[in-house]
């Protein structure tokens, strides 16, 4: 868990920082990197410290990627999911966690993966000046 969701993360941005330090400027950016976190990275569930700390591990490289590369024109982001609905099953299809989520959701479905999917646009945008933050994507669930 620990090897793909933080060392995977780590080798990759490591990767794409080299490659965009030897990029011209296209505007006011070298390159963008977008990391997938997940809400689990900022709150507690049942069973799931390793995937926890690994994607709160990601929320903090990018902030750290984003505060050590600004002055090379480097943005770096992440979109946190939380729930969504994928129809492969796993733990979400349990009624305890799926009753758990919608309570906790405020908009009245769970997210899918074009929420998730549209969401990464934004960060891989033309938005220059938006750096080192995580941008949540679960209907508002964060906020309760």
């Amino acid at each position: 868990m620990m090897a793909v969701n933080l060392k995977g993360v780590l080798l990759y941005c490591r990767a794409a920082v080299w490659q965009m330090l030897a990029q011209d400027l296209r505007g006011e950016v070298r390159g963008r990197i977008v990391n997938l976190s997940s809400q689990r990275g900022m709150i507690a569930a049942p069973d799931d410290l390793a995937y926890g700390v690994g994607k709160a591990g990601v929320d903090y490289m990018t902030r750290q990627v984003a505060a050590d590369y600004a002055a090379d024109a480097i943005v770096c982001n992440a979109v946190a999911p939380g729930k969504f609905v994928t129809g492969q099953g796993g733990r979400l299809l349990d009624p305890a966690v799926l009753d758990r989520t919608r309570r906790r959701t405020f908009w009245p479905r769970l997210s899918r993966p074009d929420d998730v999917a549209r969401a990464v646009l934004f960060p891989a945008s033309e938005a220059s000046f938006v750096t080192g933050t995580t941008l949540m994507v679960d209907g508002g669930c964060m906020a309760a």
